[in-house]
């Protein structure tokens, strides 16, 4: 039995491991596919920003102000929040029986039982002041509401009154409104247009802001330098090839199967010039999509040295070239990127030995290079 088990977890340990290896090779043969293929991608171009039209109006906000300078929430809250013309409630009927009540005990207090006739017409006197009294409260209770009747018609006239002022000065207000932000619309419309008209222009001020938001995503470290006329130059930071390229290759074994081989130094130069020509290309096509004005992109490609011959610290040039336009603005992905850099205008690249190795450049006839290599080595310095 333990055998048995013994034999199931090596069995389980072995398709770990190739599964593992597996992912590796696969692992590698996508950065490798990656590293050649930036080039193929394709970049929006940059276009002149049309400004939204104006929201349109809401003129309920606007009537709410109006109806609140004008107090007519107050008005209704008086009315009552009626809507319709308001009538002050009927006086309350008087109770004569309960006067009568209470004029015949006051004028029978103090005459005895007996004393009837007495009392018959003290009941009769009674009553007369009852109905008198009741007379004139109900008199005044008239008089109240035709008071408040009065008030509330007042009321209601100026809420008519208020409520036309809103209808009629309603429209101007949404008007007013609609210009103001029509007129912030076509202030908007006209400062991206200045910049639109800059760009094309290639203006540094706006362009090369443009690009260093548009390179700070990429792959390889990118910025701008300069705009002079209608030419651009770009400096694009690129990795050496022990820190880029894989050291082993996919393969296959005599039987079919999926293995890593080493590179020999042939391949890994060869690997590392064709993904540098896909990051220039790539890093071309861009700057001409971002920049419509730049007519002529300068790229100077820099790195960190890490033989014994250089100090880590220092930067040197490995590539250089002028690209137009015309030519290079739609950059076909189908390119050979290893064989474009070589054959693009002005173009620098020092292929030493029989590796092919890309070495630095020798800048003592280009001092514009090698002062802007010097100026870029010293901003990292301090």
């Amino acid at each position: 039995m333990a055998a048995s088990s013994n034999r199931s977890i090596a069995a389980y340990e072995r398709e770990l491991k190739a599964a593992q290896r597996e992912a590796d090779i696969d692992r590698v043969a996508g950065l490798e596919k990656a590293l050649v293929s930036f080039h193929k991608e394709s970049f929006p171009k940059a276009e002149r920003v049309v400004v939204a039209p104006a929201e349109a109006v809401d003129p309920e906000p606007i009537r709410a102000e109006l109806e609140g300078e004008m107090e007519i929430p107050e008005l209704i809250a008086q009315l009552g929040g009626s809507a319709a013309p308001p009538v002050a409630p009927a006086p309350e009927p008087v109770d004569r029986y309960q006067l009568m009540r209470e004029f015949r005990k006051r004028r029978r207090q103090g005459i005895p039982l007996w004393r009837l006739r007495d009392r018959i017409e003290a009941a009769r006197q009674a009553d007369r002041e009852a109905e008198a009294t009741a007379d004139v409260e109900e008199g005044e209770r008239e008089v109240a509401q035709e008071a408040e009747q009065t008030k509330l018609n007042g009321l209601w006239e100026g809420l008519q009154q208020a409520q036309a002022r809103v209808a009629e000065q309603l429209p101007g207000r949404v008007e007013v409104e609609r210009k103001r932000r029509e007129a912030i619309r076509v202030a908007e419309q006209e400062q991206r247009d200045r910049e639109w008209e800059r760009l094309l222009s290639n203006d540094p001020e706006v362009t090369l802001p443009a690009l260093e938001k548009a390179f700070a995503d990429n792959e390889a470290s990118v910025e701008s330098v300069k705009c002079e006329g209608y030419t651009t130059t770009v400096v694009m930071r690129f990795s050496p090839p022990e820190a880029l390229v894989p050291e082993r290759k996919p393969a296959r074994t005599p039987t079919g199967k999926k293995t890593l081989k080493k590179r020999t130094k042939t391949e890994i130069n060869a690997l590392y010039l064709e993904a540098l020509g896909s990051s220039v290309l790539a890093t071309v096509k861009e700057a001409f999509a971002v920049a419509p004005g730049a007519q002529l992109v300068q790229l100077l490609v820099i790195r960190h040295e890490a033989d014994g011959k250089y100090d880590r610290d220092r930067l040197s040039a490995i590539y250089f070239a002028e690209f137009n336009r015309g030519e290079y603005e739609g950059a076909s992905g189908s390119r050979d990127p290893a064989s474009t850099l070589p054959l693009a205008p002005d173009s620098m690249l020092n292929l030493k030995g029989k590796t092919a190795q890309v070495a630095p450049l020798d800048l003592k006839e280009r001092p514009d290079l090698s002062a802007l290599l010097n100026e870029l080595e010293f901003s990292l310095e301090s």
